[in-house]
C-alpha cells in the first residue's frame, strides 16, 4: 500500500460562517475556517483588511459555492 493511501482523506472545510450576503464577494477566513476576517468586492481590499494573520482567501460564488486561492 502506498504512503498516500495510508493517510487520512482531506475533509471538507466547515464554511458555516459564510452567509448569502457574502455571495459574489471575496472573503478571508481564519486558517481554521471558524472566523470571518474580512469581506470585500475585490481581492486586494480583503487582503489588506485581513492583514498578516494566517488566512484562507476565497471568492464566494452564488448558492454558497466557493473558489479558494493560495495566498
Amino acid at each position: 500500500m502506498s504512503e498516500i493511501t495510508k493517510q487520512n482523506p482531506i475533509k471538507s472545510p466547515d464554511l458555516s460562517v459564510l452567509k448569502e450576503q457574502h455571495a459574489n464577494k471575496w472573503v478571508a477566513l481564519s486558517a481554521d475556517y471558524k472566523k470571518l476576517l474580512a469581506v470585500g468586492t475585490n481581492l486586494s481590499a480583503v487582503l489588506k483588511k485581513a492583514g498578516n494573520e494566517q488566512k484562507v482567501v476565497m471568492k464566494v460564488l452564488p448558492n454558497l459555492g466557493y473558489a479558494p486561492i493560495g495566498v
